[in-house]
């Protein structure tokens, strides 16, 4: 009786480090992949559209992504910094949330997107950054549309 008990024992203990242990996984890597191309509309923080293009992400691991981004003005807002035009973007994936930069290599420069992925959309804030730091910001709106 007394193996008996020591047995279960161990079994429940194996049972519950096994589901312990369970890889729940990424939501984003298995299955909700963020990874394609996305139609982006960036707002000014009076919430006016100000660009309109699109972005494309592709992950380089399972935290990490890269990809290009094409975009045009869409409104008469100036202070908007180098979101127009077209290049490369880097940026890094935490659960939902992600951070990308569209002017990776740049110094002083820089466009950054906070983000949270829900489902085939990616939404959160941009902000221009430069030297003197935070210099305007806005929100975006992302739909996956491949």
């Amino acid at each position: 009786m007394n193996r008996c008990l020591k047995l279960l024992a161990a079994g429940l203990l194996v049972t519950a480090f096994l589901v312990g242990c369970h890889d729940r996984g990424n939501p984003i890597v298995n299955g909700r992949a963020p990874a394609g191309s996305y139609r982006y509309e960036g707002y000014d923080s009076k919430g006016n559209s100000i660009v309109v293009g699109v972005i494309s992400i592709s992950f380089v691991d399972s935290v990490a992504v890269k990809g290009e981004w094409a975009l045009e003005k869409n409104g008469p807002s100036d202070n908007i910094g180098p979101q127009v035009g077209a290049g490369l973007l880097t940026g890094m994936v935490d659960g939902r949330d992600v951070s990308i930069n569209l002017n990776p290599g740049w110094v002083d420069n820089n466009v950054v997107l906070q983000g949270t992925f829900e489902n085939d959309r990616l939404r959160g804030r941009w902000s221009w950054i430069t030297f003197a730091g935070p210099t305007s910001e806005g929100t975006f709106d992302a739909t996956k549309i491949l």
